[in-house]
């Protein structure tokens, strides 16, 4: 048996369950901003920033250095954190290559500032691979990995969706089609916001740093 088998078939398994969380996540933000301002904490197109936050729970990834990454890992640090996979064509590199343009001003703005990139594909994502792809785009940045009802146990708190892309399923490329919001968790490991993708490093920076400013005042 093709050892990649019983892995695309659990992410088809997985499919519904994360458009559902997704779409549900999503709605519920859409009928705040909209029929409820007073529920939103920051008024900007870029990012939706939750009145209340929600406790991650459970996590149980491992580092590139083999270290044990936790809910223990999100606290005291504000963590900007992103689903992906190295051989992402697009989203992935764009994405970090933005993250690390806006570091500097995001990392003096909070010095304790950690950024996470969580592989969507522990099959072929090495902590070697893992460590190389994250460490070519900053060398703070902290790549980490599991197994894979691990990551989905993540992905469920987050509303994070992923799949195999049914075009290339047969490839030994194939690719994940996955959320690319960026996740904020604050200091007390709890999820309080999100930012779109597609934006440029200033508009983010200033996204994060607003949505930073608005949840510590509430």
């Amino acid at each position: 048996m093709h050892p990649r088998k019983p892995v695309i078939a659990n992410y088809k398994i997985f499919v519904f369950v994360g458009f559902i969380c997704t779409a549900l996540i999503t709605s519920l933000f859409v009928y705040r901003t909209t029929h409820h301002d007073n529920m939103t904490l920051v008024n900007d197109e870029n990012s939706v920033v939750m009145p209340v936050g929600r406790d991650l729970k459970s996590v149980d990834l491992v580092t590139t250095d083999g270290d044990a990454f936790t809910e223990r890992n999100l606290f005291t640090h504000w963590t900007l954190m992103f689903f992906g996979f190295t051989h992402c064509n697009n989203v992935c590199p764009v994405t970090l290559e933005m993250m690390n343009k806006a570091y500097p001003t995001l990392h003096a703005a909070m010095p304790t500032l950690q950024v996470v990139f969580v592989s969507l594909d522990p099959v072929r994502d090495t902590k070697v691979k893992l460590s190389q792809y994250t460490q070519s785009f900053n060398t703070n940045f902290v790549g980490v990995s599991g197994k894979i009802e691990s990551i989905r146990k993540l992905q469920s708190q987050l509303g994070i969706y992923s799949a195999i892309d049914s075009n290339t399923q047969d490839s030994d490329n194939y690719q994940l089609q996955h959320t690319s919001s960026i996740m904020l968790i604050n200091p007390q490991g709890k999820w309080v916001a999100m930012f779109k993708y597609g934006l440029t490093p200033k508009a983010f920076e200033h996204s994060v740093i607003q949505a930073v400013k608005a949840v510590t005042k509430a």
